[in-house]
């Protein structure tokens, strides 16, 4: 039967070569090591991060570009050094690069019928979930008991650097830095709006600091938090006069000082422990914007249960919200859905 069916297919080539009719193009087959060297490259912004990626060296990168771009007959680079630039072409390759790889990994484990054994890594901002998710973790084990998780903490700009370069699955973090990503990788990643954030004064609950006296004394987080900047400016702004006392790029330690009462800080909701106390409307002191928060991934995550993490995650933070609000207290709100 083969054997038929490939005579007459050659015989239907020769009659159209006689009639002076075009043959059909084979389609060609894409090797889809050099689609991952591609769409590697591209998320990393280069050559060389791509190599450490992959753990190849970089003239064997540079070698599987060219063999793509050889088989596609296209150039895919305009630019090959930093920034990088794409070619037209290779704006289409990349659009449908991450889609090929993941419909490849899908197919693989339904085929194969695997068990999954990936671990999704995790980065969060510090001050996020400090006591609550640890819990909300345990619940989604529960819930997903396949799925293996392993996260670590930072702040903003490095967790989302190793977004990048592919150290982490799902990252929690400051919101609206998805505009400062390289540009042709940021098109690979989305941003979803988790939390809007509102930041509080805080000080030991029997504290005998007067907030209506300057210099205050102030607890800081170290130079890379996002509280830092917002809680200065807005004492510039009020006019204030300030000393800092204590600083520390653990949030452990700011709270341990606060509690201590060596001074006043400025702490997220989720942040606020027993000892600690959020001084109403501001106590005084000048009033602070929202601190939104945001969950970070790849438009098409290599692993599928990114986008259950992230739901779960997000539902979460939803029901610690609105048992915040009934509660009336930041500090022992959102604990009572998971001990139930």
């Amino acid at each position: 039967m083969k054997m038929n069916a490939r005579s007459t297919l050659d015989r239907e080539e020769g009659a159209r070569r006689q009639l002076g009719l075009t043959t059909v193009t084979r389609t060609l087959d894409l090797d889809l090591d050099l689609v991952r060297c591609f769409v590697t490259v591209v998320e990393t912004g280069g050559f060389t991060q791509a190599s450490k990626r992959l753990h190849l060296t970089q003239s064997t990168i540079t070698q599987k570009i060219k063999r793509l771009e050889n088989l596609l007959q296209r150039r895919l680079f305009v630019r090959t050094i930093k920034p990088l630039e794409l070619s037209g072409e290779g704006e289409v390759l990349l659009a449908y690069g991450p889609r090929l790889l993941d419909l490849s990994r899908e197919m693989v484990r339904r085929v194969s019928k695997a068990p999954y054994n990936e671990t999704l890594r995790l980065g969060v901002v510090e001050q996020f979930g400090y006591h609550f998710l640890p819990f909300w973790l345990s619940e989604f084990k529960k819930e997903w008991p396949d799925a293996r998780l392993a996260s670590d903490t930072g702040v903003t700009v490095d967790l989302l650097k190793r977004l990048e370069e592919g150290h982490f699955d799902l990252v929690i973090a400051s919101a609206g830095y998805i505009a400062m990503m390289r540009s042709k990788s940021a098109s690979l990643f989305q941003e979803q709006p988790l939390q809007k954030e509102t930041l509080a004064w805080v000080q030991a609950e029997r504290s005998k600091i007067d907030r209506k006296k300057d210099p205050i004394p102030l607890i800081m987080p170290g130079p890379l938090s996002r509280y830092r900047p917002i809680a200065l400016e807005a004492l510039r702004e009020a006019g204030r006069r300030w000393e800092i006392v204590f600083n520390s790029p653990s949030l452990s330690s700011v709270q341990s000082a606060v509690t201590a009462d060596l001074g006043l800080s400025v702490l997220s909701p989720f942040s606020v422990v027993p000892g600690i106390k959020v001084l109403a409307q501001g106590g005084g002191l000048p009033p602070l914007p929202t601190s939104d928060l945001a969950l970070y991934s790849r438009r098409l995550p290599h692993l599928a249960t990114v986008q259950k993490l992230a739901s779960f995650i997000t539902d979460a933070v939803d029901r610690w919200e609105k048992e915040s609000r009934c509660a009336g207290s930041s500090s022992n709100a959102g604990f009572s859905w998971w001990q139930n």
